[in-house]
């Protein structure tokens, strides 16, 4: 996969990691209560390091932001994920080429993905950061007094090995996160209605039905042939 990426790397990932996006600031509150952590164990524990050194406010230490990294890269090696990651590379084998379709097809469900993770991993505990992408960013600038760690930038290189991206790869989150993405694998949510429907005479299914008034005015109306058949 990491073959012929350079045009998908181009729009989605960027080469310099200062260039990812620090529209967005780090939290200096938790809003709400960050969840269990998976990857438990102390943070100097998992590193075998000291995590009392003076840090800039809110920066993550080199330990933390290697057992992030740690955190993440369990996910991305997980079974699933890396058979949705070979799926993709079959279903879109010209992702490489400059302006081909495949491209952004290509691009808008590697995002879905790792979107997936970051929901999953950011907010547990000890790091308690956003889900989704909106975490992602704020992971970028709470760990920029570690990003010169070589131990950090051998992390994030393994992490792009997982994704079978470039080396060297940063991965950069999009402009926003999509109101809705398809999932071809059949991973995504059924999502069901919060009050029942109404069914009229032809058996369309709404929660109101409106009918033009005398005058032009439209209003709600019961669909009357069926007493308001309701679907729960």
């Amino acid at each position: 996969m990491g073959q012929g990426l350079s045009d998908v790397k181009n729009k989605v990932f960027g080469g310099n990691e200062q260039d990812a996006d620090k529209g967005e600031g780090a939290s200096k509150s938790k809003k709400a209560k960050c969840a269990d952590s998976n990857f438990g164990g102390d943070v100097a524990d998992f590193i075998g390091t000291s995590t009392s050194e003076t840090l800039a406010e809110g920066q993550f230490s080199v330990p933390e932001v290697l057992h992030l990294q740690q955190a993440l890269k369990l996910a991305f090696a997980e079974d699933s994920m890396q058979k949705s990651l070979r799926r993709l590379e079959a279903q879109y084998p010209k992702r490489g080429q400059r302006g081909h379709d495949d491209q952004a097809a290509f691009t808008t469900q590697l995002q879905s993905l790792l979107l997936h993770v970051y929901r999953t991993v950011l907010p547990q505990k000890p790091w308690c950061l956003q889900a989704g992408w909106g975490g992602y960013k704020e992971m970028l600038l709470r760990s920029e007094s570690a990003s010169e760690d070589p131990r950090v930038i051998q992390g994030k290189e393994e992490i792009n090995r997982l994704l079978g991206l470039p080396r060297l790869t940063v991965i950069r989150p999009p402009a926003e996160e999509p109101v809705f993405i398809e999932t071809p694998d059949g991973s995504g949510n059924e999502l069901s209605c919060a009050s029942p429907m109404l069914v009229d005479a032809d058996g369309d299914a709404a929660h109101e039905f409106w009918e033009e008034g005398k005058g032009g005015k439209l209003m709600v109306v019961e669909p009357a042939a069926t007493c308001g058949l309701r679907i729960e």
